[in-house]
């Protein structure tokens, strides 16, 4: 089993799926059950039905050449989680859909003037479904296609839907307790981690320790991390 794709790919579809079903699920308490229920279903579906073919057709592409774009993609993506998160951290901020009103922080307006199914509220969910589900998509596709683990890359995936929607039917009173900023944060340094690991492989690099320099890896862009956190919030205190 390759425990680093299993975690990346659960850390990172983790804080997707739980942005995703925290929405769907505000908008359900606003009583548009079937719309939040389809619309998240059909969004889901939609980016998997699409994904496996084109996951498919990858694959006839040789695989130095799928490391070094993947891991490209890799780094940039846990770039951005990692930024986002590092900055977030520094100014003690949330996400806005991790607020008591989430519809009003994500600058989703529903339309009450349908008493039946409810169209316009169906599509917002769909649509917030398909943009959420489809970064999922990419982070699945880049992890399987480049360590060859879709067991791990799928099953973290569909473990990480699994449990938001355990948290948000249990304990959706307590998510202020989830600490999303710190998952996504943790996410980001295994994306840009492995994505070091898969562009050094496709350019030839020969790792000394083999796959356990990715525990090197991790640790080194770990200690990196904190150090800037640590870093911003000491320049931040200066500053004021």
């Amino acid at each position: 089993m390759n425990v680093n794709v299993l975690a990346a790919s659960a850390a990172g579809s983790f804080v997707e799926f739980l942005e995703l079903v925290v929405i769907a699920y505000a908008i359900a308490r606003s009583g548009y059950v079937r719309e939040a229920l389809w619309g998240s279903v059909i969004g889901i579906l939609g980016i998997a039905v699409i994904s496996f073919p084109f996951s498919q057709i990858l694959q006839v592409i040789p695989l130095d050449i799928l490391r070094v774009a993947i891991g490209s993609i890799l780094i940039i993506f846990g770039l951005r989680w990692t930024r986002k998160s590092i900055r977030r951290q520094v100014q003690n901020k949330r996400a806005g859909w991790m607020s008591d009103a989430p519809l009003d922080a994500e600058g989703i307006i529903l339309d009450d003037e349908t008493t039946n199914f409810n169209v316009l509220n169906f599509w917002i969910v769909t649509k917030s479904a398909l943009l959420e589900t489809l970064e999922i998509a990419i982070l699945v596709i880049t992890l399987g296609l480049a360590s060859q683990s879709w067991s791990e890359a799928i099953g973290g995936a569909i473990a990480a839907l699994l449990l938001s929607i355990i948290i948000i039917a249990i304990l959706h009173n307590y998510l202020s307790n989830i600490p999303e900023v710190l998952i996504k944060l943790g996410a980001g340094v295994l994306l840009i981690s492995l994505g070091t690991f898969w562009l050094g492989e496709g350019l030839g690099f020969d790792w000394f320790f083999g796959e356990l320099s990715i525990l090197a890896i991790i640790m080194t862009y770990s200690l990196m991390t904190v150090a800037a956190i640590q870093w911003q919030k000491l320049d931040a205190r200066q500053v004021s």
